[in-house]
């Protein structure tokens, strides 16, 4: 804080202008901190959703594996009832 206090010591001694643009000069800084901060938090959500969202389906694909491999057995075993080849 001792160089804000330094730094605005000069502007009012500039004048005015230099006051404002002091000012929001630091406004914007500390603004551009804080939607840097929400835009690492909404990137974290989404990185995780993410995760998640692999997670699901590779959960998803081992499961329509199971399936396809429960009809080919279905298959193979009605075709062996009938007397057919498979």
């Amino acid at each position: 804080m001792g160089n804000e206090t330094t730094i605005f010591q000069y502007a009012f001694k500039e004048g005015l202008w230099a006051v404002l643009f002091v000012s929001l000069y630091y406004y914007q800084l500390k603004e551009s901190r804080r939607l840097q901060e929400e835009a690492k938090q909404r990137e974290d959500k989404l990185t995780s959703f993410i995760h998640d969202i692999t997670k699901q389906f590779a959960i998803l694909t081992q499961q329509y594996k199971n399936i396809a491999q429960d009809v080919n057995d279905i298959k193979v075993s009605i075709r062996e009832r009938k007397g057919g080849t498979p």
